[in-house]
């Protein structure tokens, strides 16, 4: 339990992005993201005229960030200055509007069984820019009060995601026939891969030193869970061209600190998509092996 809420501690500092080179006294309070904790996540079953178990009908629950409008106010630019013009979320809008990331936009929680927050974004729809702290624009030292586009994202604020292409939520466990309805054994096979993965995130953190190397690393320690996980196979191609850009920052005071934030952001957003499949593949499992105990047990008599 701990360890999840120090997850979603994370999770709340992605949302709420260092931008005080363009910021002043917070105005307004902070959208307030609400993620379920992973090893909250639960999904019914109920036995049918033979015994067996089968997953109930998702009943949608209504989502308790935007109550159910599928919007929020921006995560993003809510504190930003107001020569600050341009926002990657929501465009700078006057109403300050963007899609919920708690929910995709949906309004309700999508069912577990099919669709997961993307590892890369949250459900942001796009990886922020953390040289410019996602406002697009710097003060650069010795210019005046000139604003420049920022030598990393160009102005965007952020770089649009390539794990999920803008769609905010993904697939989960590639299983056969389904993550629903896998076996025990391929089920257990895939916990296990899973597993061997968060344990290895446990112990990685990157302190800016060598960030390369750490980009690497973290690579390296997805690849056990990517013959299940279809996003992590598309995960280190995206972090190796997020660091690319955000390495253009290294002209400026602190940018091992803003690499490793940016790699640690990375990570625990994915260390969420883990833990939310490790959930569901236990409840899948849970499932599966009473139903095949079940069988047994029939097909003794």
């Amino acid at each position: 339990m701990v360890r999840a809420q120090s997850l979603l501690s994370l999770l709340k500092l992605f949302v709420f992005l260092c931008v005080a080179s363009v910021a002043v006294a917070q105005k307004e309070k902070a959208p307030d993201i609400r993620y379920v904790s992973p090893d909250k996540f639960e999904r019914n079953t109920k036995a049918d005229d033979q015994g067996l178990l089968q997953w109930t009908e998702w009943e949608k629950p209504k989502c308790p960030t935007c109550a159910g409008t599928g919007k929020t106010k921006c995560s993003n630019c809510f504190r930003l200055i107001d020569e600050i013009k341009t926002c990657i979320e929501c465009q700078r809008k006057e109403s300050r509007e963007a899609v919920c990331r708690a929910c995709a936009g949906l309004g309700y929680w999508p069912d577990p069984l099919e669709k997961v927050h993307c590892p890369g974004c949250m459900g942001a729809g796009f990886l922020p820019c953390m040289v410019c702290g996602g406002a697009g624009v710097q003060k650069i030292q010795g210019g005046g009060d000139r604003w420049s586009k920022c030598v990393a994202c160009r102005g965007d604020g952020g770089y649009a995601c390539g794990i999920c292409k803008g769609e905010r939520l993904v697939e989960v466990a590639a299983l056969k026939p389904s993550l629903a309805e896998a076996n025990a054994a391929t089920l257990t096979k895939a916990l296990a891969a899973v597993d061997k993965v968060l344990t290895g995130f446990t112990s990685f953190e990157a302190n800016g030193n060598d960030s390369r190397k750490d980009v690497k690393e973290l690579q390296k320690r997805m690849k056990d869970a990517e013959a299940y996980l279809p996003p992590l196979k598309r995960a280190p191609k995206v972090l190796q061209d997020y660091m690319g850009k955000i390495y253009a920052g290294k002209q400026f005071v602190g940018y091992k600190e803003t690499e490793a934030n940016a790699i640690n952001g990375f990570k625990s957003r994915t260390e969420y998509y883990l833990k939310h499949q490790k959930r569901m593949m236990e409840l899948a499992l849970k499932r599966a092996e009473a139903n095949e105990k079940l069988l047994a047990e029939q097909k003794g008599k």
